[in-house]
């Protein structure tokens, strides 16, 4: 038989070989996976695509000009001046009337003023004829179109008057009626200018065309 002493251990060992399987059983362990309805729901981050990035990087600043207006508004070209319409056919920019003033002068200083008139009509009159030059400038810089441009006497120099005659020759005033040339009779050795259809002569010029 069993001493007292034997059976109070035995008893012991059964309770606390009990009581740690009910720890076991009853206690819940921190450590178990989260069940799947818990998981968190937070959508994932899409991942920015090349394009996206691109127009990112590149967009614009607001409230900032561009360059390229920038540029346009400070640089204004000579073609942009002002310009003055004779009869809807020539355009004369205010430069090229003081440049014809000064061929005027060269040409008919000595002349009336129906005559200067008559001059700057005739440079307006090649601007617009298909046969010459599209502007006053390449007109009378053209190669032997006018005398004061080969010998170098065409100068910085104008007048009242010749600037007078030039803004008739511009408003329409044409005393040659739609004459391409001019010479001087007296002193004229082409025989190709005498061979132009003669329509008036105005001082010591003869107008043709």
């Amino acid at each position: 038989m069993m001493t007292r002493e034997a059976r109070m251990r035995f008893f012991f060992w059964i309770n606390s070989f009990g009581v740690l399987l009910l720890c076991l059983f009853v206690t819940p362990t921190s450590a178990s996976a989260p069940h799947p309805k818990e998981a968190t729901t937070a959508p994932a981050e899409k991942p920015i695509a090349p394009k996206q990035v691109a127009a990112t990087k590149t967009k614009a600043i607001p409230n900032t000009p561009d360059v390229t207006t920038v540029r346009q508004k400070v640089s204004v070209s000579r073609d942009q001046r002002p310009k003055v319409i004779r009869n809807g056919k020539v355009k004369i920019s205010e430069r090229d009337m003081e440049l014809l003033a000064r061929l005027v002068y060269a040409e008919g200083r000595g002349e009336p003023y129906e005559g200067q008139v008559a001059i700057a009509a005739v440079v307006l009159n090649r601007v617009a004829s298909p046969q010459f030059p599209h502007s006053v400038r390449e007109v009378i810089f053209a190669p032997n179109a006018f005398s004061p441009v080969q010998n170098g006497t065409l100068t910085q120099q104008s007048n009242e008057s010749t600037r007078r005659a030039v803004q008739d020759a511009v408003n329409g005033v044409d005393p040659t009626h739609g004459s391409l040339y001019f010479f001087n009779p007296d002193t004229a050795t082409s025989n190709w200018v005498w061979s132009r259809q003669q329509t008036v002569v105005i001082g010591n010029h003869m107008f043709a065309r």
